[in-house]
């Protein structure tokens, strides 16, 4: 695959799509070894933050940007 053909098909250059999959390996690895130690604190904790985020946090800064 040429640059020109990468570009137009990811948007950005290799590094940034390298630097993303090794991020996102990185985070898998984490859950994966939060989850053998404590999978429901942290399924709590997922969902408390989904809550406050969507009940609480998107309402406020919704207002603010009006």
């Amino acid at each position: 695959m040429t640059m020109t053909r990468l570009l137009r098909w990811y948007g950005s250059g290799p590094l940034h799509l390298l630097v993303l999959i090794c991020s996102f390996a990185l985070a898998a690895y984490a859950l994966v070894r939060l989850f053998s130690l404590r999978p429901l604190e942290v399924a709590i904790w997922f969902v408390g933050a989904a809550i406050l985020h969507d009940l609480i946090l998107l309402p406020l800064y919704s207002l603010a940007d009006l």
